[in-house]
């Protein structure tokens, strides 16, 4: 009796399952006195069609003078608790997400960035078709990068 084995190369890239993560990056040209951070949705593997999330930050480091939702599809952000660290997001949109910027926060510090315990949760996202993500395919995230392409992160 023979048996036959079979080896398979792949080469290029590998398939990952489709996911949503998240990013706050602190934009070229911030200071201290206007700190300028924008919050990414990004999707990956299918078309992002909608998401709901909120972020959370310590208001005695940071304090937002203004907060925005990104412009393309239907972007909307909840200020309300803003002034006790929370700020609520969502987006929609039939034909997927042209950019990845769902919100624009403008602030600033009083105490060191690092400090300011950033957390980005994602708690619903689906794609075009309405389809829900699974909850393992949707990854939050902390604290703020640097969009100097240094990669730098500040710890939480």
């Amino acid at each position: 009796m023979l048996t036959r084995l079979a080896c398979v190369a792949v080469v290029g890239s590998v398939w990952s399952a489709p996911s949503v993560r998240t990013r706050v990056v602190r934009e070229v040209g911030s200071t201290d006195s206007h700190l300028v951070l924008t919050l990414h949705v990004e999707a990956s593997g299918f078309a992002l069609g909608s998401y709901q999330g909120s972020m959370s930050f310590d208001p005695a480091v940071l304090v937002v003078d203004s907060v925005t939702a990104g412009r393309d599809g239907f972007r909307f952000v909840n200020p309300n608790a803003m002034s006790k660290g929370s700020v609520r997001f969502a987006g929609f949109t039939a034909t997927g997400f042209v950019g990845t910027d769902a919100v624009r926060l403008v602030a600033h510090r009083r105490s060191s960035l690092e400090k300011a315990a950033m957390v980005v949760t994602l708690e619903v996202a689906g794609d075009v078709e309405g389809r829900a993500m699974a909850k393992g395919a949707l990854m939050g995230s902390s604290g703020i990068e640097d969009a100097t392409g240094s990669g730098r992160r500040s710890p939480e």
